[in-house]
C-alpha cells in the first residue's frame, strides 16, 4: 500500500502549493505601492485604475481633481488609498465586479425654528384673554438631480467570480475493494467507476466548498496460487505434530494447493461528498486549474463476492512411511481423500460482510476547460481512500472442507478443516480505495450581459418648506377665579355609612363644576375626601380615600383634564362644621350631625395659588380620642 500513501501524499503537496502559486502570480485586482509627493488628486485616481486593475467610477464636478496629495502608500489596497485621499465623511465608496464608484454625500437636512415675539390675533372676553401666536419652521432639503448621458458598451460577468455551481461527472479507473491480504491471496484488483453531481459554492474567486451525492463502484480479483497445511495437534513432550488421521487412521500432514483460485469482489458505495475546490487561472482564455480536497460519507448498498475459477489438490504426506500421496499417482490418492477439486464444486452463496458508514478522504485535480460564458468542461484525475476498517466480523480461518459432501465420498468430508470463507472473510481489514480519470461539467449561475449601466450628470437642489405652527397663551382674570370659588363654594358630595358611592345631591352638581373646570382649563381643584369617627383609622383612611377617587373618576368621565385635579383622603380627622353658634360649644356638641362628615368636599385653588378655605369643614379637637370600630 506503500505507493497508494505515496499518490495521496503528492495530491496534498499540489493542493498546499497552489495557493503560494496565487499568491506568486500578480492578482487581477492589485495593490498600490507608491509615494506622491505634491501630486494631483487626479493622478492618483489614475494610477489607482493602471495599477491595481479596478475601474473608477465617479463624477468629476463632485471632486476637486487638483487636490493636492502628499503620502506613501505600500501594498494598499484602492479602497484605502481612496479612502485616506478623499475627505472623511464627504464621499461614499461602493464596489461591486472591479468598480469602485466614487458617491458624493448630499447635504443633510437643517431645520431653523423661530418663535413668534407677538400674537397674530388676540380674543378677549368676560372669563379670560387669549393670545394666538405663529410659530414658524423652515426645512432645508438638499436633493441630487440627474441627467442621463450617453449609454457606454455593454458589461458582461467576469469568467471567474464568487457564486454558485453545479458539478457533474463521470470517472473510471483502477479500484480494490481493499481487502488486507492473507498469506498465499495477491488482490490483483479491478475497474472502478464513480457518478456524481454536486454543488459548489465559491465565496471567494478562487475558493470554494462543495457538497453532493454520488455513487462509486469498486471491484478486485483475488487469486490464490499457494500451499496450506494442516498437521494436527502440536505435542508438547514429543515436540512435534500428531497429525491428521486418514480413511484408515493413518496419521498423515494434509496439504491442499491452490492453483489459480479465483474469486472476485464488486462493492457499490451511495456516498456524500464534502470538499474544499479551487480554481485558479492559467491563462487569459480563461483556462483553469482546478482541484478539491474532502472527505465522504459512504453507504455500501452492493458486496458480492463469487468464485470464478481454479483448481485445488489434496495432498498427504506421510512422514513415518517418508511417502506423499496425490491423486496422480494411480489410483491410491481417491483410496486416502486425496484429490483435485475446481471451483466448480464449491459455492459462495453470501455477502461480503462490511459495516453500514464508510469514511474515506478524496482528492481531485484538473483543467477546466471553457465551453460558454457558463459552462465548463472539467477533465481530470481522482483518488479515494477509506480510512475506517469497515469489514464486520473477526478474520475467518482457511479451509477448504466440502459443507455438503456427497454419502459415498464420506472421505471428501475433511472434517478438521473449515468451510472455505471466502477471501474477503479470510482477511483481517477491509479499506476500498480507487485511482483514476474523470470528465464532468460546471454550470455557473450568472447573469445575462447587461448593458452599460447609464451614466448621469448630477446636479444638488436645495429645497425649503415653511410649516406654521399654532400657539396659544390663556390668561384668566382675577374675577373668573371669584366666580368659580362662588360657584363651588358649597359643593359637598355625600356618601351613605361604610360607603364610597356618591349619593348626588343634587344630581347636576357634577356636572356643573365639569362644566366649570372644563370651560376655565387653567383652574385647579382640590378634591378631599372624609368619612366619620365609626369605623376604625385604617379603616376610615381607606374609606376617605375611595370616596375621593370615586368623585375623580366622575369628572375625568365629564372631560376634565386629570392635570386640573388633586385628590386626598383625610378619614374622619376633619368634621362637617355645621351653622351654628361657635361659642355655644355645648349646643354645637349636641346639633352636630356625625352623618355629615361622611362626605367629599371639591374646594378651588384661586389664581395666585392658595387654597380657599372650606366653609363647611373643621378639624376634629380630639381626633385620636374618637371611637372607633
Amino acid at each position: 500500500m506503500k505507493k497508494y500513501y505515496s499518490i495521496c501524499l503528492v495530491v496534498l503537496a499540489l493542493l498546499l502549493v497552489m495557493p503560494a502559486m496565487a499568491a506568486s502570480k500578480k492578482s487581477k485586482y492589485s495593490t498600490l505601492t507608491k509615494k506622491y509627493h505634491d501630486a494631483s488628486l487626479e493622478q492618483v485616481l489614475n494610477d489607482i485604475q493602471a495599477k491595481t486593475g479596478y475601474q473608477l467610477s465617479y463624477y468629476p464636478e463632485d471632486l476637486d481633481l487638483n487636490q493636492r496629495v502628499t503620502m506613501d502608500f505600500k501594498d494598499a489596497p484602492a479602497k484605502t488609498v481612496l479612502k485616506k485621499v478623499l475627505e472623511k465623511d464627504k464621499y461614499t465608496l461602493t464596489s461591486k465586479k472591479g468598480v469602485i464608484t466614487i458617491n458624493k454625500v448630499p447635504e443633510p437636512p437643517v431645520t431653523y425654528e423661530r418663535s413668534a415675539t407677538e400674537p397674530s390675533e388676540i380674543v378677549d372676553d368676560s372669563l379670560k384673554t387669549v393670545r394666538i401666536y405663529q410659530d414658524t419652521t423652515y426645512s432645508v432639503v438638499c436633493r441630487m438631480e440627474t441627467h442621463e448621458l450617453p449609454a457606454g458598451d455593454s458589461i458582461y460577468p467576469e469568467p471567474t467570480s464568487k457564486g454558485h455551481y453545479i458539478q457533474a461527472f463521470l470517472g473510471a479507473g483502477y479500484s480494490q475493494v481493499g481487502y488486507k491480504e492473507p498469506a498465499g491471496i495477491k488482490d490483483k484488483g479491478g475497474i472502478g467507476g464513480l457518478a456524481q453531481i454536486q454543488y459548489a459554492y465559491y465565496f471567494h474567486e478562487n475558493w470554494g466548498i462543495t457538497a453532493g451525492l454520488g455513487f462509486e463502484l469498486y471491484s478486485s480479483k483475488g487469486v490464490i496460487n499457494n500451499t496450506y497445511e494442516w498437521k494436527g495437534d502440536y505435542d508438547e513432550t514429543a515436540q512435534k505434530w500428531s497429525g491428521i488421521p486418514d480413511s484408515e487412521n493413518e496419521r498423515y500432514f494434509h496439504n491442499v494447493k491452490a492453483k489459480d483460485w479465483t474469486e472476485k469482489q464488486l462493492m457499490g458505495m451511495v456516498n456524500v461528498p464534502i470538499s474544499i475546490q479551487c480554481q485558479y487561472p492559467l491563462n487569459e482564455k480563461n483556462l483553469r486549474l482546478y482541484a478539491d480536497l474532502g472527505v465522504k460519507i459512504g453507504i455500501p448498498v452492493i458486496k458480492n463476492q463469487a468464485l470464478k475459477s481454479g483448481d485445488i489438490q489434496h495432498i498427504g504426506i506421510y512422514d513415518t512411511w517418508g511417502m506423499v500421496m496425490q491423486e496422480d499417482k494411480g489410483n491410491l490418492g481417491n483410496e486416502r481423500d486425496f484429490y483435485t477439486e475446481s471451483a466448480g464444486d464449491f459455492s459462495l452463496d453470501k455477502k461480503m460482510k462490511a459495516k453500514t458508514v464508510a469514511a474515506s478522504v478524496i482528492a481531485d485535480l484538473g483543467v477546466a476547460i471553457p465551453l460558454t460564458n457558463q459552462i465548463d468542461l472539467m477533465v481530470g484525475a481522482y483518488f479515494d481512500y477509506c480510512l475506517n476498517d469497515i469489514k464486520d466480523g473477526d478474520q475467518q480461518e482457511m479451509g477448504w472442507k466440502q459443507p455438503n459432501f456427497a454419502s459415498d465420498k464420506s472421505y471428501r468430508e475433511h472434517a478438521f478443516m473449515a468451510e472455505y470463507p471466502g477471501m474477503v472473510d479470510a482477511s483481517s481489514a477491509l479499506r476500498p480505495w480507487q485511482v483514476g480519470v474523470k470528465v464532468g461539467v460546471q454550470w455557473h449561475y450568472k447573469e445575462k450581459a447587461k448593458p452599460a449601466p447609464k451614466e448621469y450628470e448630477r446636479v444638488q437642489i436645495c429645497d425649503t418648506t415653511f410649516t406654521l405652527a399654532q400657539r396659544t397663551d390663556t390668561t384668566m382674570k382675577p374675577q373668573v377665579a371669584r366666580k368659580i370659588v362662588r360657584l363651588m363654594h358649597k359643593a359637598v358630595i355625600w356618601f351613605d355609612l361604610d360607603k364610597w358611592e356618591p349619593k348626588l345631591e343634587p344630581a347636576d352638581i357634577i356636572d356643573k363644576i365639569a362644566a366649570i373646570l372644563i370651560e376655565n382649563p387653567e383652574q385647579k381643584i382640590l378634591v378631599n375626601g372624609h368619612a366619620s369617627a365609626e369605623g376604625n383609622a385604617d379603616h376610615n383612611q381607606m374609606l376617605s380615600d375611595k370616596r375621593a377617587e370615586a368623585v375623580v373618576n366622575l369628572l375625568l368621565e365629564k372631560g376634565v383634564n386629570a392635570e386640573q385635579i388633586t385628590s386626598k383622603g383625610f378619614s374622619s380627622q376633619i368634621q362637617y362644621k355645621e351653622d351654628v353658634d361657635s361659642t355655644d360649644t355645648e349646643n354645637t356638641a349636641r346639633h352636630h350631625n356625625i352623618s355629615l362628615d361622611r362626605r367629599v368636599e371639591i374646594i378651588p385653588i384661586v389664581e395666585d395659588g392658595t387654597v380657599v378655605e372650606s366653609l363647611t369643614s373643621a378639624p376634629a379637637e380630639n381626633a385620636e380620642a374618637t371611637k372607633e370600630d
